[in-house]
């Protein structure tokens, strides 16, 4: 007997029964382009510590842009500054929103923390970022008050300590 007889041929689906006209199909692209629309226009206005690691790179690349501006850098001191402030964020320096003032409203970084800037006698501006090094909160226990005493127990007066 043969097997090639016995089985069933795979045969194409027409697509010609679907209905690409339906109105169902369309509200759903279009609320799906609302929802991905607002959602984006939605992103900048988040805080500092919710934005995304490209939201965050475009939003220091403006701050590098606005600081050419307020004090005239030329083109290697805004890219050096651009590259500092990238590799703190790779460090995770201005991950929080402590270390980076960030105003959701007008979708602008008002200050980050950190950053110091020196001017050299040549018009050449130097950026650096200052990490807070990380201190213990505990408080220092109080030293306690010992009588200081010689070998044999008696002090310079010839006298016995008394300790407590």
């Amino acid at each position: 007997m043969d097997d090639s007889s016995s089985r069933v041929k795979t045969q194409k689906k027409s697509h010609s029964n679907l209905d690409l006209s339906g109105a169902t199909a369309l509200g759903f692209f279009e609320k799906t382009f609302q929802f991905l629309t607002n959602d984006a226009d939605n992103a900048l206005k988040r805080q500092w510590h919710k934005l995304e690691r490209g939201l965050r790179i475009g939003r220091i690349r403006e701050f590098v842009a606005r600081e050419t501006q307020r004090v005239p850098l030329n083109a290697e001191d805004s890219d050096a500054l651009f590259k500092l402030l990238i590799n703190g964020l790779d460090r995770k320096m201005l991950s929080s929103k402590a270390a980076v003032a960030y105003d959701c409203v007008t979708e602008q970084i008002t200050e980050i923390k950190g950053l110091t800037a020196h001017t050299s006698a040549n018009g050449r501006t130097k950026y650096q970022l200052v990490e807070k090094k990380a201190g213990t909160t505990l408080k220092r226990r109080p030293l306690k008050e010992t009588p200081t005493t010689n070998s044999k127990g008696v002090d310079g007066n010839g006298s016995k300590n008394e300790v407590n």
